[in-house]
């Protein structure tokens, strides 16, 4: 579950995703121990992000976004940011891979 703070730093990062992405962004999806309840005092946020028609350009434009927000909060926690193309994840859902899978269906979509 989600700390009050991590809540924040989450919708701060989605508000700047949506801003460089607009309407190529499909889904910010929160996983891993954050979300899942486990986590420890080094565990990294982590974060997918499923765009369509996904660019190098872009790509790195989000990974910086990602790095503004962990400069806003001291770093604290870092945050992992996955880019994905919509199709590639789909294609990988479709054949069964467990990363994407666990994503998708235990990952908290925003």
């Amino acid at each position: 579950m989600l700390s009050q703070t991590e809540g924040k730093i989450i919708h701060d990062l989605k508000s700047r995703l949506t801003e460089i992405a607009g309407d190529r962004l499909q889904s910010v999806i929160v996983y891993s121990s954050r979300v899942w309840g486990k986590p420890d005092l080094e565990s990294d946020l982590d974060v997918a992000v499923i765009i369509h028609d996904s660019d190098p350009q872009l790509k790195a434009d989000l990974l910086e976004a990602a790095y503004q927000v962990m400069w806003d909060y001291d770093f604290s926690p870092l945050i992992s940011l996955t880019v994905i193309d919509s199709q590639s994840f789909a294609a990988y859902l479709e054949k069964g891979f467990s990363f994407y899978r666990k994503v998708a269906q235990e990952g908290i979509a925003l």
